[in-house]
């Protein structure tokens, strides 16, 4: 029967329909989660719009299978949307939306398994070198994304099928490199007691940063403990970068700090999962910066780790272009060996 794929994040929710089988989409459709209730209301919203000879599909009748991919943990019943208001229980979900099937996996699993054809070295359409290298073939492949968070997933190749790996790598603790970064980290402790590396690799990080440079440069410590940028001198992620890709100035200057620390925390998962296949670059924020990295520290941080620095330096860096490909991911997991269990039915 025909099924309905979804990828959910902190800002946006792409829905889409699907074959059983063919992982070719329809009726693509982007909503912001800020518009609707829950996956519910977001749900029937697209339903609605679907043009009747696409419901009917192969045998007649409406999607009633929905493979979800959520930004947050996803292996409990409950399941809260990490930067989003939105939160459902699966097998009510299951029962509100008169499903037959349902499948929920993270976002950044679903991320993964969209970029699987490297493993098999078909680079494709949709992916932008970033950073040569000499990949090992049977080594995983690392998948991370800054966005409204920050996503980590990795691939391992088996003969079966590739294993997603799923977890909370954007949760790891901020680990500062520089003199710079250590200020920010101070910076940001007045503000949290727990520093993670998402705080910093992400949209809401961006603006962290640009806040934490423009602070007043001669005032004292004390002074600035509780000192956030005013409404009126707030800029968004979207206005920072653009400001960036216009001018040199203090807009490109925290876009370069962002790059750096993004090219430490991926450097620091490749090491820790081993992924010397190679690293993609997915979420929403450097597709649209990616001007800049060339001149940014990204890869001398990506490629700078001490003793392991030869290992990095084969590891090659591509950037995914492709908008869907979170909902294509979606549809591969319907597919895929190792989450099959995952799959509530009726």
């Amino acid at each position: 029967m025909p099924v309905t794929v979804a990828d959910i994040g902190g800002t946006n929710a792409r829905f889409a329909i699907s074959s059983p089988k063919s992982l070719q989409l329809q009726h693509v459709t982007y909503l912001r989660c800020a518009d609707f209730a829950g996956v519910e209301d977001a749900y029937a919203h697209f339903l609605a719009s679907v043009p009747e000879a696409i419901k009917q599909g192969e045998d007649a009748r409406t999607p009633h299978v929905l493979s979800l991919a959520v930004a947050g943990p996803v292996n409990a019943e409950l399941v809260e949307v990490s930067n989003n208001h939105w939160q459902f229980a699966k097998h009510q979900l299951m029962a509100n939306l008169q499903l037959d099937g349902v499948l929920v996996i993270n976002d950044f699993t679903a991320q993964s398994l969209a970029h699987s054809s490297i493993l098999s070295g078909n680079i494709g359409i949709g992916h932008e070198q970033l950073l040569d290298g000499r990949p090992d073939i049977a080594a995983p492949l690392l998948v991370i994304g800054p966005g409204t968070g920050l996503g980590v997933s990795a691939l391992i190749p088996l003969p079966e099928g590739p294993l997603p790996i799923e977890g909370e790598g954007g949760n790891i603790r901020f680990a500062p490199q520089t003199d710079i970064e250590r200020d920010l980290d101070a910076f940001m402790r007045k503000r949290t007691e727990h520093v993670i590396a998402e705080h910093l690799a992400s949209g809401p990080g961006l603006e962290a940063i640009y806040a934490f440079l423009t602070q007043d440069i001669n005032a004292k410590p004390a002074q600035q403990a509780d000192r956030f940028m005013s409404a009126d001198q707030f800029m968004s992620a979207d206005q920072i970068g653009a400001t960036a890709l216009a001018e040199a100035g203090i807009c490109r200057d925290a876009v370069d700090l962002m790059f750096g620390i993004l090219g430490s925390v991926m450097a620091d998962h490749v090491l820790m999962i081993g992924c010397w296949r190679g690293a993609v670059i997915a979420g929403g924020i450097v597709p649209r910066l990616a001007p800049l990295i060339d001149a940014s520290p990204f890869a001398q941080r990506f490629r700078a780790v001490g003793a392991m620095s030869h290992l990095l330096a084969d590891v090659p860096v591509w950037l995914s272009t492709d908008a869907d490909a979170g909902l294509k991911g979606a549809r591969a997991a319907l597919d895929n060996p190792y989450l099959k269990h995952r799959l509530l039915t009726a």
